[in-house]
């Protein structure tokens, strides 16, 4: 009885501190280095003192030793003389490879010029250098006032948004590397800053756990900007797979050129997985997620789920593609774009299908489908035989349980405030004064709130 007693209270304690440690994947684990078994160190045996040694093995030894130390002076010597001989040669290249980057200082520095395309002096890359030391300032802010976290480095701009930040983080409670994103909330955002909020938002991460989703871990507001904890992948993305990158590089050089498509079985299984965490997604009634593309899908043991949820939260604008389409579709929309190009290894063109149709017949049906004026719904695709066929060995055993959870009232409105803040269309300014003219990279960014 006592015993019962103590599991008892052990399981009160468990439930109390859950929502303390948010950072925490239920669907994947990585095994610290202590976990392993170690080996057994040996006994420690007493050294011999100079009376207990065998004469004749002394004797062996110091013959080795010499020999051993005659033919180190040997080689030592024959590299000397081969050394000398190719000093010149030597010093010849380094003298030619120091000119050739003199040279090449020199041109640039005599152009004004840090890069091919932008000028050190241009005003966008001064505006670009105070976006980050105003995003390590507000993150250093957020850090100063935490113990849980610390920080490792400011990482490239690795994301498409020229507005989004990225740190690397350690998390100190569980030992374990973490990617901080920092984004500015919109004008347009539909959260007001505030705890309230916040607890609102953690508790819709909390029960949107899903083998296909990436959780978002931990989640703050403050000084107009959102800051989201993420687990560290080092596989890196979808698109990061499908172009053969490294995801920490810069994302104007990562994908300059043009990608490989995946294998056949490994699009419908990818393409499976991204759907049931759509419909996941739907099922808790979270808005239409028009930020679905390749990179928006973490890979992580050779399962794709969807990342980029804070998004949709913070009223970031979606890409031209999700932009332009009606929200009853766009999600369905989004899919086929990736679909595309985990086939075809570049961004949809529809001219291309008949090049891919004898690798991926059954994929590029699917893809005319979806492009077509009548395009099914997410239910409808999961029809198709591509899709029916692939065993999702994630949802099933213990874990299933884990994303049953419900959402209370409070958060349920929230995503509802969300949902309408999206079904309102754009107003426009009116006509006197003028409107300011927009240039195509504005719109991918945000105004930044000092």
């Amino acid at each position: 009885m006592f015993n019962l007693y103590q599991h008892m209270k052990a399981g009160e304690t468990k439930e109390q501190k859950e929502p303390e440690t948010t950072g925490h994947d239920r669907f994947y684990q990585e095994r610290s280095r202590s976990s392993y078994r170690k080996k057994k160190r040996g006994a420690c045996r007493r050294a011999q003192s100079a009376a207990e040694f065998n004469p004749e093995s002394v004797a062996a030894a110091n013959k080795r030793n010499a020999f051993r130390i005659r033919s180190v002076s040997t080689d030592k010597s024959e590299s000397e003389d081969e050394n000398s001989e190719r000093t010149p040669l030597v010093a010849q290249k380094i003298d030619s490879l120091a000119k050739m980057l003199f040279n090449k200082s020199f041109i640039g520095s005599g152009s004004g010029k840090s890069s091919p395309s932008e000028p050190t002096s241009s005003p966008r890359l001064a505006e670009q250098s105070m976006e980050s030391s105003v995003a390590l300032a507000i993150c250093n802010e957020y850090l100063s006032h935490t113990t849980r976290y610390s920080m490792i480095s400011r990482l490239n701009p690795i994301g498409s948004r020229a507005n989004k930040k990225w740190f690397a983080i350690h998390d100190n409670s569980i030992k374990a590397d973490r990617l901080l994103i920092l984004l500015p909330l919109s004008s347009k955002c539909p959260i007001e800053q505030n705890e309230h909020s916040r607890g609102l938002i953690m508790e819709l991460f909390r029960a949107l756990h899903h083998p296909y989703i990436y959780p978002v871990l931990d989640l703050e507001l403050c000084n107009g900007h959102v800051l989201a904890v993420l687990p560290y992948n080092a596989k890196g993305s979808l698109k990061d797979l499908i172009y053969k990158s490294t995801w920490s590089d810069d994302y104007s050089r990562k994908y300059s050129s043009t990608g490989t498509g995946l294998p056949a079985t490994q699009v419908a299984r990818f393409g499976r997985q991204i759907l049931e965490g759509l419909l996941f997604l739907k099922e808790k009634g979270f808005p239409p997620f028009r930020h679905l593309h390749s990179g928006n899908v973490m890979v992580q043991n050779g399962v794709a789920r969807i990342c980029g949820l804070e998004n949709t939260l913070v009223g970031a604008t979606p890409r031209q593609p999700a932009r332009s389409a009606a929200l009853e579709r766009v999600e369905t929309l989004s899919l086929g774009h990736v679909l595309f190009e985990m086939c075809a290894g570049a961004d949809t063109d529809l001219t291309l299908l008949p090049d891919l149709a004898n690798n991926y017949s059954q994929v590029v049906d699917i893809i005319e489908m979806i492009f077509s004026p009548h395009p099914p719904t997410l239910h409808e695709l999961l029809l198709f035989e591509l899709f029916r066929k692939i065993d999702l060995r994630e949802m099933k055993g213990s874990c299933l349980p884990n994303f049953s959870q419900r959402l209370s009232r409070s958060c349920l409105s929230l995503l509802g405030e969300v949902a309408r803040w999206q079904q309102t269309p754009a107003r426009r300014a009116p006509a006197t004064p003028p409107t300011r003219r927009r240039y195509p990279d504005q719109d991918y960014t945000e105004e930044w709130q000092w």
